[in-house]
């Protein structure tokens, strides 16, 4: 959809608020919207605006469209609103948006004060999944969940759906539960399909080899048995098998757009990647990207240092200098794409063997070494007719040309290995690899492409030239 459309619906959506109709044809017309699209004409509107709106809404259709709100901006709204409100709201959450936006309030007084709001069966959960880091699954998941025993029959089943759906997030799947333990799981299909009998028991038609995970499963191992089982819920049990909640597919989803938004910060060498492009200032942009410059500065130096060491050899032929560059750009363009690839394999644990990290290395080493042929050769029959454009004879230019086509060559494969090598080792020490970030990868093979190239200028043209 358009922008312009998008604004006009929001357009529609506040003047509807604000026209003089009876209060149950408001509700009835606002209704018809999406509650996202709700949620968007919500941060669109004034302080009195947002009253208005709230009085033609019911309290579960409030929440509703608060919890579609990204949690910064939920607890910036009920900052707004009456306290009376904001209560009804967060108790009719469900228990992944009310973390969210809990959790969002770091001043602890103002923690305690959104908290106090919460009925005390609700908060006691909430202080529980907050206490898990945020890759967990404790730390995602949800305690609302269709549960029957296993005596339940199909007929009761599916009153039990009916009477619970409005106060459920997901119905996808019903589990079965013997004093809290878990005993079996049967999908909505699975009960429709069987309505033909309505006195059999759960029991016969439940699937008792579930797949669960724990509170303290890794989030990216949660996201594999999601993808490997294609579900859209897993059920989240302690170490006696008692269900404590499920985590569903579109929490999963958020987790790892973050871990994503992450990764992308430490690949572009930035201490923070979550940006507001409308409240963002240039002191927050700063702080963010100035202390990785401060540190590569210092870095560089190295790089800075290694040419004042070659100094003798690029004052006997400067035209080595007019080559650093696209050697440098080269060396770093290829480690930068040999990282983003390695990047990826760990984001989706393709590299959890051995086997498979060598069978990775051997290919980038190859990989370069082909990339680095082709290019060298390009580059020695270009250095060739540059120079003899120039009017030089073909015996002192090809020591030249053979310097620089080795150089590219050697430096290719060594930076297409080292974008692959660096995460590896970083990894080997417990470390995100994605702190191996492109900047950084960039500097180092600035430094190996240059040894490798004023070194071995140095070498052979002492000996030719």
């Amino acid at each position: 959809m358009e922008e312009s459309a998008i604004k006009t619906i929001y357009n529609e959506i506040i003047s509807l608020v604000e026209s003089d109709l009876e209060l149950l044809e408001k509700r009835r017309k606002i209704d018809e919207y999406h509650d996202y699209d709700l949620a968007e004409a919500l941060m669109q509107m004034s302080l009195s605006q947002r009253r208005l709106f709230f009085e033609c809404l019911e309290y579960d259709q409030i929440a509703n469209v608060i919890s579609q709100l990204d949690p910064e901006d939920a607890a910036n709204v009920l900052r707004e609103t009456p306290k009376r409100l904001t209560q009804a709201i967060l108790n009719l959450l469900q228990t992944d948006d009310l973390v969210d936006i809990i959790d969002v309030f770091q001043d602890h007084d103002e923690q305690v004060t959104y908290l106090s709001l919460v009925n005390p069966k609700a908060r006691k959960l909430v202080k529980e999944i907050l206490a898990y880091d945020d890759s967990l699954v404790g730390s995602i998941m949800n305690n609302n969940y269709l549960e029957v025993s296993a005596s339940t029959t199909i007929k009761e089943t599916i009153k039990t759906i009916v009477n619970m759906a409005p106060k459920i997030e997901f119905i996808n799947n019903i589990y079965v539960l013997d004093n809290g333990i878990l005993n079996g799981v049967l999908s909505l299909k699975e009960v429709m399909s069987a309505g033909n009998k309505p006195t059999t028991p759960i029991s016969e038609v439940m699937t008792v080899n579930i797949v669960s995970v724990t509170p303290w499963t890794e989030i990216e191992d949660a996201i594999d048995l999601m993808k490997n089982y294609d579900f859209f819920l897993l059920p989240v049990v302690d170490r006696e098998n008692r269900m404590l909640g499920v985590v569903s597919y579109d929490d999963i989803i958020e987790a790892l757009n973050r871990e994503s938004d992450e990764d992308y910060a430490r690949l572009a060498a930035l201490s923070d990647v979550v940006i507001d492009a409308k409240r963002e200032t240039v002191y927050q942009s700063v702080r963010k990207r100035l202390p990785w410059l401060i540190i590569l500065l210092f870095v560089n130096l190295i790089t800075s240092s290694i040419i004042t060491g070659y100094e003798s050899t690029l004052a006997m032929l400067p035209t080595l200098a007019f080559f650093m560059p696209l050697i440098l750009n080269l060396a770093g363009n290829t480690g930068t794409q040999s990282l983003g690839i390695i990047i990826r394999l760990f984001a989706t644990n393709q590299l959890d063997t051995r086997k498979a990290i060598r069978k990775h290395l051997m290919r980038e080493l190859f990989t370069g070494i082909m990339n680095g042929i082709f290019v060298s050769i390009l580059l020695f029959l270009l250095v060739i007719a540059m120079r003899s454009i120039q009017g030089e004879t073909l015996a002192d230019i090809v020591p030249f040309a053979l310097v620089i086509a080795m150089s590219i060559a050697i430096a290719l494969s060594v930076a297409t290995v080292a974008g692959a090598l660096v995460p590896l080792l970083i990894s080997v020490l417990k470390i995100d690899p994605a702190v191996a970030s492109g900047p950084f990868i960039t500097t180092i093979n600035d430094i190996l492409s240059l040894l490798i190239y004023l070194g071995l200028a140095s070498l052979m043209l002492a000996n030719y030239l």
